[in-house]
C-alpha cells in the first residue's frame, strides 16, 4: 500500500494522538492550578519555599511528562503496528480492524514496545546533542551571512533521519511474529544503517516539503491573523496587532506539525525504511561495525543471543 494510502487510512490515529495531547493539556492546566492554590494556603517562605516549589512543581512535571509521553508512544506503537502490516500486506488480517489489532499487537509485543521506549529516549538525547554540536558550529560562524539559517534546516534534516529510528525498528519487529525481539531489533538497527542513502533522500524529500510548508502556512495564517487582530483598533493603534499575529501563526503552525504532519513523515520514513529492508539480510560487517561505535549496540546484541527465541523477548 502507497504512503498516501496509508495517511488516509490511518488519520484516525492522528486525531486520537490530538485527543491526547489536549487531554494532557487539560490536566496540566489543572495541575497547574492546584499547585498554585496550595502554595497560596501555604504560603511557604526561604528554604521552605524552595522545596515546596521542587516537590509540587519539578516533581510533578516530572511525573506528567512520563505518564505523558508513554500513554502517547503506546498509542504510537499500535499506529506503527497498523502501518506496518498496510505497507507490507497491503491491510491488517480478516476479522480485525485497525484499532482492536493495533492494540493486541501493542499488548502482544508489549516488552518489545517498553524497550524500544526507552531506545526512543535515548535516540532522542542523541539527536538533541548533535543538534547542540551543529548550534555551537553555527554559534562559532554566525559571522558569515546565511550561517544561521543553514544550521537550522541542517537540524531539521537531523530531526528527520534521526526521530524514527524507534518506530522503524519496532515496525521490523511487528513483522517479524515468532522471532525473538532482541534479534529482531539488532537486525532492524543495522538495516537502518544498511540502506542509509535510501533513508537520507526520503528525508531530504521530507526536509525540501516542510520548507515550503512552513513558508506557505506562514504566509497564509499570518496574513488571517493580521487581517484579524489589526481590525481592532486598540491593538493596531498600539503597534500589538502584528507581533500577537505572528505568535499565533507560529504556535499555530507548529500544532498543526506535532499533531497531523509528525505522523504524515512517520508514516512516510517507515515505508521507504521497510520498502528496501523487509526480506533483506543484514549485513554481518555491519553488526561489527555498530558494536564498536556503539556501546548501547553491543548490549542489544549481546541480549539478542541471550534470550530465548519468543515474540515476546
Amino acid at each position: 500500500m502507497k504512503p498516501s494510502a496509508i495517511v488516509a487510512k490511518t488519520f484516525p490515529f492522528m486525531l486520537i494522538r490530538l485527543l491526547a495531547y489536549f487531554v494532557f493539556f487539560i490536566g496540566i492546566c489543572i495541575y497547574t492550578a492546584i499547585v498554585v492554590w496550595l502554595l497560596g494556603v501555604i504560603k511557604p517562605e526561604g528554604f521552605f519555599a524552595v522545596v515546596s516549589f521542587a516537590i509540587f512543581g519539578g516533581g510533578g512535571w516530572a511525573i506528567y511528562r512520563f505518564v505523558r509521553d508513554y500513554i502517547n508512544y503506546m498509542i504510537k506503537a499500535a499506529h506503527v503496528a497498523v502501518i506496518a502490516d498496510m505497507a507490507i500486506k497491503g491491510g491488517v488480517p480478516d476479522g480485525f480492524n485497525m484499532y482492536n489489532y493495533g492494540v493486541a499487537k501493542v499488548k502482544k509485543f508489549f516488552v518489545a514496545s517498553n524497550v524500544l521506549f526507552a531506545v526512543d529516549r535515548l535516540v532522542a538525547g542523541s539527536v538533541r546533542q548533535i543538534q547542540r554540536v551543529i548550534g555551537g558550529i553555527g554559534e562559532f560562524l554566525k559571522f558569515i551571512p546565511g550561517v544561521k539559517a543553514v544550521t537550522q534546516i541542517l537540524n531539521m534534516f537531523v530531526d528527520i533521519v534521526l526521530n524514527y529510528v524507534d518506530e522503524c525498528i519496532m515496525a521490523y519487529i511487528f513483522l517479524h511474529e515468532g522471532q525473538n525481539v532482541w534479534k529482531s531489533a539488532a537486525d532492524g538497527v543495522v538495516l537502518y544503517a544498511q540502506n542509509w542513502k535510501t533513508i537520507f533522500k526520503t528525508g531530504g524529500k521530507i526536509l525540501i516539503f516542510l520548507i515550503i510548508f512552513f513558508l506557505i502556512s506562514f504566509l497564509i495564517f499570518n496574513g488571517v491573523f493580521a487581517g484579524i487582530f489589526n481590525g481592532i483598533d486598540s491593538l493596531s493603534d498600539g503597534g500589538l496587532a502584528m507581533p500577537i499575529a505572528w505568535v499565533l501563526t507560529i504556535a499555530f503552525v507548529l500544532v498543526l506539525k506535532w499533531a497531523i504532519l509528525d505522523s504524515i513523515i512517520m508514516i512516510y520514513m517507515m515505508c521507504s525504511y521497510l520498502k528496501v529492508a523487509y526480506g533483506t539480510e543484514p549485513s554481518y560487517d555491519l553488526y561489527g561495525k555498530l558494536q564498536g561505535m556503539s556501546k548501547k549496540f553491543k548490549e542489544l546484541f549481546g541480549k539478542s543471543q541471550e534470550a530465548p527465541n519468543t515474540a515476546q523477548g
